[in-house]
């Protein structure tokens, strides 16, 4: 009998999809953005700037997250890298990954994502689209989108400009995350 209950271990263990292959198997692999036409390397206009995020699934090694954003300069963007650690199915329209952020720092607000920091994020596939349906720090104390709606922290106290301890209370808008698209890649 425990040798039964073992081969059924091993057989799950070795049948279970690594990270990359459920990445692959979702069809996230690729660049996306929430407006394919706007290009990160053109300089933002009216406060909105272009952007992608590309999973990367490779045969070997682990997945990663390339983000890149535009900035008010033409030609300059930030890049922030996440290495994905683990990926599974919830649903067969959902995915949660669980990352963490690679260095360097991608933004000096403490309520931001920092480098080491493990996140989970669950994507909810729509159509041939998705969306961020939630998002946070592993221990709850960062959180950017709940219930496919974005959360971020209340603005500072005065005379405050800016965080520099964590805030410990967050806001959920009222406007669904964006849809995201497959762009040419």
């Amino acid at each position: 009998m425990g040798l039964i209950v073992a081969c059924l271990i091993v057989g799950r263990t070795a049948a279970a999809e690594s990270a990359a292959e459920v990445i692959r198997a979702f069809g996230l692999t690729g660049t996306w953005s929430v407006d394919c036409k706007r290009d990160p390397y053109q300089a933002c206009e009216n406060n909105r700037c272009g952007a992608r995020l590309t999973y990367i699934a490779p045969s070997s090694g682990a997945p990663t997250i390339r983000n890149v954003i535009g900035t008010f300069s033409s030609g300059q963007v930030r890049t922030f890298v996440s290495t994905i650690h683990a990926a599974t199915r919830v649903a067969d329209d959902m995915i949660k990954i669980v990352s963490v952020q690679d260095p360097p720092p991608s933004t000096t607000l403490v309520w931001w994502r920092q480098p080491g920091e493990v996140w989970e994020i669950v994507l909810l596939k729509v159509g041939d689209k998705y969306r961020t349906f939630s998002a946070h720090r592993d221990d709850w104390k960062k959180i950017e989108v709940d219930d496919g709606f974005e959360v971020r922290p209340p603005p500072p106290p005065p005379p405050a400009q800016a965080y520099v301890d964590l805030p410990t209370k967050w806001l959920r808008g009222k406007n669904e995350m964006p849809l995201f698209e497959r762009c040419g890649d």
